[in-house]
């Protein structure tokens, strides 16, 4: 989509918003607040040398959340005609009328901290013709890399942008707008009559890190280094889980630290404020102002200015992530961290959940234990539960000894539970890992870990 295509729907959604902000305050609710946004890609696949597809999508839409009587109402509309932002505010207002009174005390303007742009202009020039040599040279050059790359299933390159605005009757007015790239690649190597797919991803705002050579030997090198694994036996040992999947891992039971999961008992950490739940060297933290990362924002859903907040400190639970809704339910102010999409409800979510470092590389982390499993690869979430912690997971990775690497392996499953595994942290690693992602991760050395091959 074209710079003056976004800007003219910017200008209809930007119409649409003061149409409904009129409407809204002359109905005489006890008070409202609008979320507007305008999401659109250009993207596209490869194969074999050829461009398989292009996709362009777009999706636009505008929600109210109104008060009478302290009841919340939603609804939401993709259409921006008058008529049907009429609608939806009288849908919101019939919805006040089945739910329950919260008497919520809406934010209003304040000062918030001088935030960086989030809008790279060159990726609005980035086309598909561009985008077509680009993965066809990361294509081309995974192949040169090595013999044994038998297939290339997945390479796609695109392009993405957001715009969003945020209305309330308490006078707040925001404005936001970012995009970003992406570029993924899934190699398959062949080796003795087995396969072994690596897979390595690039995105964020700078185009300078989307490194043809090295998006393709990151691949590549994924794909060969567990082409001889083998299963290993099964029982208790040490395990050295990689900043490749600590993200993932950890992303699964990230809404146990939600307030709104401990309030509807979906969550074991429910009473256990102030105790001890981790490591002591482990330290989890909602980080807004990383700016480097795309979880920033000045600002939440419901316009409560954002902050640094932490959760596990010195391995103690310091508190939960609230909105404004479940702060209201514990007599407690809001941490700042509401999330919204214009066609839903009010929920929670982390702004840049980080896990502080340690002081050892992932290098001085193999070295901890005379023999260790080191896990790099997760196969599905299909075993895991964030409201009992189980997790019972297929992985594949490398067996360790006195520091070497001695055995790819595969075929193996770990069992344990989240709120154990964060127990026996022996160590916290220095290392981050490149991708451009909300939740950042070092590597992690557990005491021990059950595997069964």
């Amino acid at each position: 989509m074209s710079a003056t295509q976004n800007n003219k729907t910017g200008a209809n959604v930007s119409d649409a918003l003061e149409i409904m902000h009129k409407a809204a305050s002359a109905v005489g609710a006890d008070a409202f607040d609008i979320v507007a946004r305008h999401s659109s890609s250009l993207g596209l696949s490869a194969f074999q040398g050829k461009i398989q597809q292009t996709e362009i999508s777009e999706s636009v839409g505008i929600g109210i959340r109104i008060f009478r009587n302290g009841a919340p109402g939603y609804a939401s509309t993709e259409r921006l005609t008058s008529e049907s932002l009429q609608q939806t505010l009288q849908d919101a207002l019939s919805h006040c009328l089945f739910t329950e009174p919260l008497h919520l005390t809406l934010p209003g303007p304040c000062v918030l901290p001088e935030e960086p742009s989030h809008w790279n202009p060159a990726l609005e020039s980035l086309g598909l013709e561009e985008m077509a040599r680009f993965a066809l040279d990361v294509e081309a050059r995974a192949f040169a890399l090595s013999s044994e790359i038998e297939n290339i299933p997945h390479l796609g390159y695109g392009v993405s942008q957001d715009q969003s605005w945020f209305a309330n009757s308490s006078g707040i007015r925001h404005y936001d707008r970012e995009n970003s790239f992406g570029v993924g690649l899934g190699a398959v190597a062949l080796r003795n009559g087995v396969r072994k797919m690596g897979v390595y991803q690039r995105s964020g705002r700078d185009l300078a890190q989307a490194n043809a050579e090295h998006i393709a030997s990151m691949a590549v090198a994924r794909s060969l280094e567990l082409l001889d694994a083998k299963p290993m036996a099964g029982g208790s040992i040490p395990a050295i889980i990689s900043n490749r999947v600590t993200g993932s891992l950890i992303g699964m039971f990230l809404s146990s630290f939600h307030a709104e999961s401990v309030q509807k008992g979906q969550s074991r950490l429910a009473g256990k404020l102030g105790q001890k739940i981790a490591a002591k060297c482990f330290r989890l933290s909602s980080e807004p102002f990383r700016w480097d990362l795309p979880g920033a924002s000045v600002m939440d859903s419901e316009g409560v200015p954002t902050q640094p907040f932490t959760l596990i400190e010195d391995g103690l639970l310091r508190g939960f992530i609230h909105n404004l809704e479940t702060a209201k339910r514990e007599g407690c102010t809001s941490t700042g961290h509401a999330s919204r999409a214009y066609s839903g409800r009010v929920g929670t979510s982390f702004h840049n959940c980080v896990v502080a470092p340690g002081t050892q590389n992932d290098a001085d982390l193999m070295r901890l234990f005379p023999r260790c499993l080191e896990v790099v690869k997760l196969e599905g979430s299909s075993g895991c539960s964030a409201v009992s912690g189980e997790i019972s997971i297929g992985v594949q990775g490398f067996l360790w000894e006195n520091g070497e690497r001695v055995q790819a392996v595969d075929g193996v499953t770990i069992s344990t539970n989240f709120f154990d595994l964060l127990q026996q942290i022996v160590t916290v690693g220095s290392e981050y890992n490149d991708s451009y992602s909300s939740v950042k991760i070092p590597s992690f050395a557990l005491e021990s870990v059950a595997v069964s091959g």
